[in-house]
This record gives C-alpha cells, structure tokens and sequence, in this order.
C-alpha cells in the first residue's frame, strides 16, 4: 500500500504539476547538483534527464552558474525561501519566470536539499512590460506634440470650425506682432491681405471638408506690413469627427528676399560661397549646374570646371541617381527643402559619403533654381557602419555573436525549404574550461577562447559561419553539404586540431573540445530552434560520453518514409 502511495506521489511529482520542479542535492561542500526535474522542466528547457548527478556549473555557462549559485546560496541562509523573478531560454524562445527555493533541511538543521518551483509568468511579464511601455509612449506622444506645438519657429493656430482663432503658440507674435491671447476671437479670414481674403476663405471651406490645404499668400502684420507666408491648414480630427482647424504659417520672405538678392548680385552670393568649406551648387531649372564653390577642389579633387552645365547627377553614384532624381522633383512641386543623403564620386576614383541641403527658389511661383549646401558626412557613415558591426559581433573574437547567428540561420532554413538542399550545424566548447580559468585566469582564459576561434576559423570553408554565444560556447553554421560524411571530416579536424599543444601566455597545456552535430532534412527543414536545442543534447552527450568526441543527429527527412 506504501508503495503505491510513492508511486501515486512520484507520478505527481513528475507529470503532475504544470510549474518545473528541480531537486538540488546540497554536498559537503556547498556544491548543488540536479538530483531530479520533473517532466515540465523537460519540456519547457533544453535541459534533459542527462543532467542528473551534474552540478550547475557543468551545465550552464559560468556567468549563468553563478547567478543560481549565489541565489541557492542565498535561500540556505534565509532559510524560510526565497522567491526572485528572472528569465530563461525555452524551446520557443525566452520566457521569464518566477522562482521560489525551499531548503530541506536535516535532523541536525543542515540543508540537503533545495526545492526549486519555477512559475511561467512570461504573460504577466510582458503585460506588465506592455502597460508600461504604453504609458512611456503616451507621456512622450504628450511632450513631442507639446514641444511640437510651442517650440515650433512657425506660427500655429487653434480655429474652431466657424473660422475664429481660439489659441495659437509663442511663435505667433514673431509672425504677426500680436501675442496669440491679443488674437483670440480674431476671424481667420481677417489675418490675409485683401487681394488674398478670397483664396484664404477657400482653402478654409476645403479644409473644413476634410481636405488639407497648402497656399503661399499674403498676410498683414500689426505695423500693416505684408509678409508672404506659407500656410498649411489641417483638419482635428477625433474619432473621425473634424472638431477643429490647425492653421500653420510660415514666414518666407527672408527667403524671397534672398531669390532677390541673388537675381540682383550673383556677386554677393559668390563672395559667400567661396569662402565656404561646404560644397555649394545651384542648380537651374533645367537640372543643370550653373554654378559650384571652388571647395570642389578641395573637398572632391575636381576641377570646378568639371561640373559646370552638367546634370545635377553627374558624379552621383548609379545606385543613389534615381531616389535623388524623385525627391528633386517633389521638393519643386511642394515648395519643401529638399534633403538627401547620396554617395558622389571623388577624384581618387572612390565614392564619399554626402548629405544635401537644398532650397527651392521661385520667381512669381515659377522655379528659378536650387540653391545646394552639402557636406562631407564619410566619417558619420564609418561610425554608423561600426555600431552596427558591434550590434551583431563578440568584442572578445571579432566572431559573429548569438543574434547574428540566429538570423543567419533562420534564413538559411528558409532558403532551403521545399529543395533537396541540407544544412547542418555544430555545437562546441573546450572541455575543462572552468579549471583552465581557475588556475591560469580569466586573462588568459581570454586568451584560451580567442585561440580556439581562430584554430577553428583555420579548418572551416570561406561560406561556413562560425560564431561565439558565450562563454566558451561556440556554434558552427554550414550552409549547404553534399552528404553527412562531409560533415563528419570536418568534426573530426576540428576535434584534431584542438588536439595540438596549446602555449598560450607562456603557460603550455593540452586541452581539447566536445561537439554536438546536428543535419537537417531535407524539402522540410527544422526550425532554428530545434536545431539549437538538438545540437545542445548532442554537445552533452560527447561531454558524458568522456568529451574529446562528438555526437551527430540526423533529422529523418519524412518525405522518403513510406
């Protein structure tokens, strides 16, 4: 009858509960190994039954070993339990959980054991993360239309639908010499000179339709001066009720003035232009340039000389030409500054990163010519090149890191589907690392990982993939392979060549490498990752079998099964 009742309490234990279950043993000497997890633990982690009897630190990588131990240690001294929240990779991706410890503890008050119940509260999580980041975005979507609203260097008014100012931002007095508080109650139609009232009122009706609406017209400020604005009138809309008009007006006669000026001294505009170290074109209204600075030279190391009457493409790369080509011609028609970034040729035959800025200049609404200012931005180029290799590579190797991989292999897997095509893929570390680091120093255990990268890096292909995913962890990505026996070569020169005298800071050893080998079916391949959890098994399984080896699994490829 006892029996049963063990056997009920066991298969409770094991299938029963939906949390994950560990057992750690506690030693003498403080070490914790896995003595049982149930089957949920199973399911939901890439840990097996395999790892019975192992410590934590010949589990998991260092820096996660100890993590645990440190939280074990912990609950023995409080001990009453410890609860902590903390995240892990499952077979479907990261989860986070809520741990709680229990010692058990002996006759003589010693602890033996820990019991670890670990709760999936990944939905919980990400809810909570999601209200959160719900209420950031808010609280910014607040601060950027208030910044947006009362910083802006254009005057922006509130109207209600009958066409009267109800508010408007600091920018309104620098406009029109009123204050926006003088102007309110003001009929929107009043703000324009007679011989615009009328194109004024229109644009209004059409916005009030729904309709935005884009006008160059004159208004009179309060010393009865006229000044020619851009306005923009927008619909307020909520919940798809138009309950109000944002009227934008943007003061261009410092502009106008400027087309002015030129079309009065081409002399002026020179003496300014060629004192610039940036880059300066105009361009006429035929796409041609009519005029560059002599920073040409000196920027571009070409002469002045070969730019003139020359498409305002010339020099630009080919793969750049057609985007500036189309927003050349939309910032004509929308009277908009025109800003790009394009790649020109430089006289050394390479091409150097730019950036434009261009303003459109009209004469009685016609388009006269582009006035160009751009600038060297190689260096910008560079360092953003740099952050994104830093993004996706280990700063210890210089080899691909964990994300980098993934990626890389997801799209290999997708290439391959419904083709007769295979991938596989390998799984390493060094046997013994934890004591190399031990006796010789994480210095030199730096040393140790850089040393095996770059020994492996010898033995593989130029398409193979070799990447770091921490620690001493490193995964092998072959693309493509004609059979499983190429595979097989390959583990074995890996296996080979860490084989070979080590001599790293004057300190000589031998050390040597486990690998788990995975090969994926064919028409139907795995997902990302099931191979990275088949590859772990694998890695543990040469590691139990006495390390120094490797073991290989093959997918079945179901489309030969009959």
């Amino acid at each position: 009858m006892s029996c049963n009742r063990s056997l009920s309490f066991n298969n409770v234990l094991m299938n029963g509960i939906k949390e994950m279950v560990f057992i750690i043993a506690v030693d003498d000497n403080d070490n914790f190994c896995y003595e049982f997890l149930n089957k949920a633990a199973i399911n939901q982690t890439f840990l097996t039954d395999k790892v019975i009897g192992q410590s934590i630190q010949d589990v998991y990588p260092q820096k996660t070993a100890d993590f645990l131990v440190a939280k074990y240690r912990e609950a023995i001294e409080v001990t009453d339990g410890l609860t902590y929240e903390d995240f892990y990779e499952s077979t479907s991706g990261i989860k986070y959980s809520e741990t709680t410890l229990t010692p058990m503890c002996g006759n003589d008050g010693k602890c033996t054991h820990i019991v670890a119940l670990v709760k999936d509260v990944t939905r919980r999580r990400l809810t909570e993360l999601e209200i959160q980041k719900s209420k950031n975005d808010l609280y910014r979507n607040k601060q950027k239309y208030r910044s947006l609203y009362d910083y802006n260097l254009d005057a922006i008014f509130s109207l209600s639908l009958t066409g009267n100012i109800q508010n408007g931002n600091s920018a309104v007095e620098s406009v029109f010499g009123y204050n926006a508080e003088e102007m309110r109650n003001t009929p929107f139609i009043e703000l324009f000179a007679s011989k615009d009232k009328g194109l004024a009122n229109k644009s209004f009706r059409e916005v009030v339709k729904g309709i935005p609406e884009e006008q160059q017209l004159t208004i009179l400020n309060k010393s009865e001066e006229m000044v020619e604005v851009i306005i923009k009138l927008t619909p307020i809309i909520i919940n798809d009720d138009i309950v109000g008009i944002y009227g934008i007006f943007k003061d261009i006669n410092e502009q106008i003035q400027l087309g002015k000026k030129y079309k009065e001294s081409e002399g002026h505009f020179r003496i300014i232009t060629e004192n610039s170290n940036d880059l300066i074109t105009m361009i006429d209204n035929q796409g041609k340039i009519v005029y560059v600075s002599p920073s040409y030279k000196e920027v571009l190391d070409f002469e002045v000389s070969e730019y003139i009457d020359k498409p305002f493409l010339h020099n630009v790369h080919e793969d750049d030409s057609e985007r500036l080509q189309e927003t050349f011609i939309e910032s004509i028609r929308n009277k908009t500054t025109w800003k790009e970034q394009f790649r020109q040729k430089h006289g050394d035959g390479d091409y150097i990163w730019s950036e434009l800025l261009g303003s459109p200049v009209y004469d009685d609404d016609q388009f006269t010519h582009m006035v160009v200012v751009s600038r060297n931005i190689t260096l910008r180029k560079d360092y953003e090149q740099q952050l994104q290799h830093m993004a996706y590579h280990d700063p210890l190797t210089g080899l691909p890191n964990r994300r980098y991989f993934i990626k890389q292999l997801k799209q290999h897997i997708e290439r391959i589907k419904n083709t007769d095509q295979r991938l596989a893929m390998i799984m390493m570390d060094l046997d013994q690392f934890k004591s190399i680091n031990d006796k010789l120093g994480h210095s030199i255990g730096d040393q140790v990982i850089q040393e095996f990268g770059t020994r492996i890096s010898k033995v593989i292909r130029d398409e193979d993939l070799l990447a770091r995913l921490g620690g001493d962890e490193f995964t092998l990505l072959l693309p493509t392979i004609n059979s499983p026996d190429d595979v097989i070569e390959l583990a074995d020169r890996i296996i080979k060549v860490m084989n070979e005298p080590w001599c790293v800071g004057n300190h000589d050893f031998g050390t040597t490498t486990s690998l788990g080998v995975v090969i994926s079916s064919s028409n139907t391949p795995e997902t990302a990752s099931e191979m990275l959890k088949y590859a772990d098994k694998e890695l543990y399984k040469a590691k139990r079998a006495g390390r120094n080896d490797y073991r290989l699994y093959e997918f079945m490829d179901i489309s030969n099964v009959k």
